[in-house]
């Protein structure tokens, strides 16, 4: 198990690793949807999620744990995705077994299948390996609790800065 440790580490994910957009949906959805029109397209969190399903599309793979600030049930069904798969994920951490996970529903995805991975625990960090194994090409989803919607281009520089937020965070055997 990997676990965000230091303080800083944390503090690292309040910040956006991508580009930010300070509109609220519909507007940022359809700017990303203009420029990343045919990308393979990855949502992290469920308000992003379901923004993009009401503006845009259903995305190839999402992360979503059914609730918004991890209190607010969301209180809504979520449609249109061919496979459900569910994981436990405790916060700050990440698990060999959730990294393959992530790899074998991006591999899902990449045949045609909609994938969606419901969290119990903690989404947000999955977005590290989303970007670390999504092929290039892909766009990444994730919205900041700040009201931004940040946009992460699947690219050689992207999957550089996740790979060292992934190396800040320490194995754990818990």
């Amino acid at each position: 198990m990997y676990v965000l440790a230091s303080k800083w580490a944390r503090s690292m994910m309040a910040w956006p690793l991508g580009i930010a957009i300070s509109r609220e949906a519909p507007e940022s959805i359809i700017r990303v949807r203009s420029e990343y029109e045919n990308s393979f397209l990855i949502t992290v969190g469920d308000v992003v999620t379901m923004n993009v399903i009401k503006y845009w599309k259903v995305p190839n793979l999402a992360f979503m744990d059914l609730k918004t600030r991890r209190t607010i049930g969301m209180g809504m069904e979520v449609t249109g995705f061919d496979k459900v798969i569910n994981i436990v994920n405790k916060p700050a951490t990440l698990s060999v077994d959730i990294i393959n996970t992530v790899r074998g529903a991006i591999m899902d995805a990449l045949s045609g299948s909609r994938i969606l991975i419901q969290v119990d625990g903690e989404e947000d960090l999955l977005a590290i390996p989303a970007v670390l194994l999504a092929p290039r090409g892909s766009l990444v989803l994730y919205g900041l609790y700040t009201g931004y919607l940040i946009a992460i281009p699947v690219i050689d520089e992207y999957k550089l800065a996740m790979f060292k937020l992934f190396s800040m965070m320490k194995s754990s055997d818990a």
